[in-house]
């Protein structure tokens, strides 16, 4: 029996608690395309800056009222910041998922640290599978990003399982593997409204987030790899967290009637990850009313 402490059934219900983890250790590493090209243009990481960054992040998730917890950061996982990655927090508990990378894998262990016992559901045992691939869109409707890289076939056919046999709505979103994960091509933003590189999604799987009543906001190419534009945070109530730097896909959201939180983290995105690969929502309210 596992703890009703964490919960959550979608990516847009109104976001309480969240876990984050200190970037102390982070650096960028030749271990996605983004770093890769950051580091080949001879940029080097603003320590100061990133210090800077990450505590207006957590400044702006506690002024939202959204309370903030961390795993101690240690020495030897520069990813670890990326906490969406390493778990996954569901209607009945907590998944500790299957890390590709072998510089991220010992990040389990600091999971299993944070997390009682009894609040783990389940533990990933098949192939490969990462946070960053999982969207839980709503309530019955869940999608994995596939790209037998970070998060592969066996692991996706393992996790969805658990949702089908709940009677859930699954679906596996294949993309190449440059991309990393999902969330930097897809990401909900308030309740049926998603951001979406549209020209990297399969036609097939837009038409099919449109059959599901997910109207789609165009976020180019360029704006995904190079902005980590689609790399948001809902805290549901049409507020969303959103790079500073993403001026145009910002504009877009306040145009659409969202409150668009902006911080800074440029010194985050130039290494494959952001808002979004940052944060793994520990509890929402359940989008199930009545």
């Amino acid at each position: 029996m596992t703890s009703n402490r964490w919960f959550i059934d979608s990516e847009t219900g109104e976001l309480s608690d969240v876990l984050l983890c200190p970037p102390d250790n982070y650096t960028w590493i030749p271990s996605n395309d983004i770093a890769i090209q950051t580091m080949a243009k001879g940029a080097r990481i603003d320590r100061a800056a990133l210090a800077a960054q990450f505590g207006e992040l957590v400044s702006a998730l506690e002024g939202a009222g959204v309370a903030c917890h961390f795993l101690q950061p240690r020495a030897g996982m520069p990813y670890q910041v990326y906490t969406r990655d390493s778990s996954q927090t569901t209607p009945w508990g907590t998944v500790v998922t299957r890390l590709m990378r072998p510089e991220r894998r010992a990040e389990e262990g600091e999971i299993r640290t944070f997390f009682q016992p009894d609040e783990i559901w389940k533990s990933a045992s098949q192939g490969h599978i990462e946070g960053g691939d999982i969207h839980i869109i709503r309530p019955g409707l869940v999608v994995v990003g596939v790209t037998g890289g970070r998060t592969d076939e066996a692991g996706a056919r393992e996790f969805l399982g658990w949702f089908e046999a709940a009677g859930w709505t699954t679906r596996m979103i294949r993309f190449p593997e440059h991309f990393l994960h999902l969330d930097v091509i897809f990401t909900m933003v308030t309740e049926n409204l998603a951001i979406a590189a549209i020209d990297v999604l399969d036609d097939e799987d837009l038409d099919w987030l449109r059959g599901q009543g997910i109207r789609l906001l165009p976020v180019s190419y360029k704006e995904a790899m190079r902005d980590m534009g689609c790399n948001v945070l809902a805290l549901g109530r049409d507020r969303v967290v959103s790079p500073r730097h993403s001026v145009r896909i910002n504009e877009m959201l306040r145009a659409e009637g969202l409150t668009v939180i902006d911080p800074e983290l440029n010194q985050f995105s130039q290494g494959g990850g952001s808002i979004h690969c940052m944060t793994m929502p520990l509890r929402r309210a359940s989008l199930v009313t009545g």
